[in-house]
């Protein structure tokens, strides 16, 4: 019975949305790793390259995943935006959601995805348990995890992801997004 037991609870928190509340069955569970192929970068997306040249915002040109910015506040990622006439990704991520990190290495991963997200959007990640977070979390309503968001210069939304996605489905939302602007 317990063999049986922890597969399931497995399961049942890597395939369920996140809620904003810990959970201790959510923060034991260990995301699925990525099948070994080559369309998979080597490096962990959340962390920087060293050595990688940096914009304004930190931003790093270069890498084999989204080049998230490194700032922990939206303000100075729009006023950026603006003055590239950019659209912004918003990724809203917490250590303990599994569902999030299966998304990162998933989707986010991809080439056809970051290539994407990289050349159209300036990427911001927002650690969701940060106080810089929580405030921007509740600006955008953000309910659950993983949420992604797609915003103009200005800081509308323009588009909006709650739960898994896929590659297509991103993509079209992030084409959705550029549409409107």
């Amino acid at each position: 019975m317990r063999l049986f037991f922890v597969p399931a609870l497995a399961g049942l928190v890597l395939f369920g949305a996140c809620s904003g509340a810990k959970s201790s069955a959510t923060a034991a569970a260990k995301p699925v790793s990525p099948a070994a192929d080559d369309r998979r970068p080597t490096t962990d997306s959340r962390q920087p390259k060293s050595g990688a040249t940096t914009t304004t915002l930190g931003m790093k040109p270069g890498n084999r995943t989204v080049s998230w910015i490194d700032s922990d506040r939206l303000m100075p990622v729009l006023e950026e935006a603006q003055r590239l006439n950019k659209p912004v990704f918003v990724d809203f991520d917490a250590d303990w959601c599994a569902p999030c990190k299966v998304m990162d290495e998933e989707v986010l991963a991809l080439p056809e995805v970051y290539n994407f997200l990289n050349g159209n959007f300036l990427c911001l990640r927002v650690p969701y348990d940060s106080p810089t977070g929580k405030n921007i979390a509740t600006l955008y309503e953000v309910k659950g995890l993983p949420t992604v968001l797609f915003l103009d210069p200005k800081g509308n939304e323009l588009a909006r992801e709650t739960g898994m996605s896929t590659p297509t489905r991103l993509r079209r939302l992030g084409e959705e997004a550029l549409g409107k602007r």
